[in-house]
C-alpha cells in the first residue's frame, strides 16, 4: 500500500506496431476463429486522435492478416458507422437485432416464447398462464426488449428472496419494473434508431435508383465532383444526359457532408479579422503548419546519438533537444528550398518515424 506507483511510460509509434504483430500471431496461433467487441459505438470513437476511417482500416486490416471475423456489437450509435466507404461496405455485413413488436402476430409469439422461457427459468414458483396472458404488460414494461426484461427478472427475484418470498407475485413484479422515465428514455431512443433504419434504407435505394437512371459515360477514367453532392459520386454536364421525357428525369440526390470531428490542435473554421495583421498572425500565415509531439522516446534519440528531425510537411531540418520527457517540433518558418537535406536524421515514413537511410 505504501510502495510508490509505477509510473505507466508513453509507447511509440514503433512500439504500438510491435504490439500489433504480437496480437495478430496470438489470433493465428490460438486459432481463434471471431472476435467479438460489445460497445463497438465506443471503440469507433477512440481518443479523438484518429478518425473512424482510420479505426476501420485498422480493423479490416487486422481481419485481412489474421483471417480472423471481428464483430462490432453495439446500440443504435453505431448505425452511423457502418458503409463509410466502399471497400469496408464490401467486407462488412449488417445485422439489425431490432425489439420486439408486439403489434405484430409472428412477433408477439416469438416474445412470449421468451418470457415463457425466462419465466421457467426462475427459482420460485410461477404462475405462469396468468403472467402469459398479460403479454402487453410485460411489453411495455420492457419496451420490447428481452435484455431489459431479463434485468427486471432478476431485481423482482432478489426482492423476493430478501423477504423471503417463495413465489413471484404481481406486487414485486411492480415494485422492481423500470421506471417510467427510464422506460420513456429507451422508448424514445429506440424508435429513434429504427426511425434511422429505415429512412436511410428508403433513402439510399432512392439515391441508387436516381444513380442507374443516369449512367455514366465513358472517358477518361475522371469524374468531377460538384459541392454538396455524394462525395465519390461522378456529376454529369448538359451533353451527358440520356434523352428521356422531363416528367421521368429524377434530380441528383442532395447529400448533406458529414461533420467531421476536429483533432486535437486542429483550428476550428472562424471568420478572420479584416485589416491589419499582427506579428502573431503574420507568423501564423508564414510559418509551417507542422508543430507536433514527435513519436520518439528519448531512449531511442540517445541510442542513435541523432538529435535532427526532418519536418514531414516542409522538410526543414532542425536540432531538438527532448523537453518534459518529449519531443516536439517547434514553430519555423515554411522551407523554399528544394535541395535534398543530407546526413543522418530522423524522419517520418507514413505514420512511423524512422533515421534516414
Amino acid at each position: 500500500m505504501a510502495a510508490p506507483k509505477a509510473t505507466r511510460s508513453k509507447f511509440g509509434a514503433v512500439d504500438w506496431l510491435k504490439m500489433r504483430a504480437v496480437a495478430e500471431q496470438a489470433l493465428v496461433r490460438a486459432r481463434v476463429r471471431a472476435v467479438f467487441a460489445d460497445e463497438g459505438h465506443r471503440l469507433m470513437q477512440g481518443d479523438g486522435s484518429h478518425s473512424v476511417d482510420e479505426q476501420l482500416e485498422w480493423l479490416k486490416s487486422l481481419s485481412n492478416r489474421t483471417h480472423v471475423l471481428h464483430v462490432l456489437a453495439g446500440p443504435y450509435a453505431l448505425f452511423g458507422f457502418r458503409n463509410t466507404s466502399g471497400q469496408l461496405a464490401r467486407r462488412g455485413r449488417d445485422i439489425h437485432f431490432a425489439r420486439y413488436h408486439v403489434e405484430d402476430k409472428e412477433e408477439r409469439t416469438a416474445f412470449m416464447a421468451a418470457v415463457k422461457y425466462l419465466l421457467e427459468r426462475v427459482p420460485l414458483d410461477v404462475d405462469l398462464n396468468a403472467h402469459l396472458a398479460r403479454w402487453r404488460w410485460w411489453a411495455e414494461g420492457c419496451v420490447g426488449c428481452v435484455g431489459i426484461l431479463k434485468d427486471w427478472l432478476v431485481d423482482a427475484v432478489a426482492a423476493t428472496l430478501v423477504q423471503k418470498g417463495t413465489s413471484l407475485t404481481e406486487d414485486i413484479l411492480t415494485k422492481t419494473m423500470p421506471h417510467p422515465a427510464r422506460r420513456l428514455s429507451l422508448e424514445m431512443e429506440a424508435r429513434a434508431g429504427e426511425h434511422q433504419v429505415a429512412i436511410h434504407e428508403s433513402e439510399s435505394a432512392r439515391q441508387f435508383q436516381a444513380l442507374v437512371k443516369k449512367p455514366a459515360k465513358p472517358g477518361n477514367g475522371k469524374t468531377e465532383l460538384i459541392p454538396g453532392r455524394m462525395s465519390g459520386v461522378p456529376s454529369f454536364g448538359q451533353a451527358d444526359k440520356p434523352e428521356e421525357p422531363t416528367s421521368a428525369t429524377l434530380p441528383m440526390p442532395q447529400v448533406a457532408p458529414k461533420p467531421t470531428k476536429l483533432r486535437v490542435g486542429q483550428r476550428a473554421p472562424e471568420r478572420d479579422p479584416v485589416g491589419e495583421t499582427t506579428a502573431s498572425s503574420m507568423r501564423k500565415s508564414i510559418g509551417c503548419p507542422f508543430t507536433e509531439v514527435i513519436e520518439v522516446t528519448l531512449a531511442q534519440v540517445e541510442e542513435a546519438r541523432v538529435s535532427h528531425f526532418e519536418c514531414p510537411t516542409c522538410l526543414a531540418l532542425r536540432d531538438i533537444s527532448p523537453k518534459g520527457g518529449r519531443i516536439k517540433f517547434p514553430w519555423h518558418p515554411k522551407r523554399t528550398i528544394t535541395t535534398p537535406n543530407q546526413g543522418l536524421r530522423w524522419v517520418k515514413r507514413e505514420i512511423v518515424w524512422g533515421l534516414s537511410e
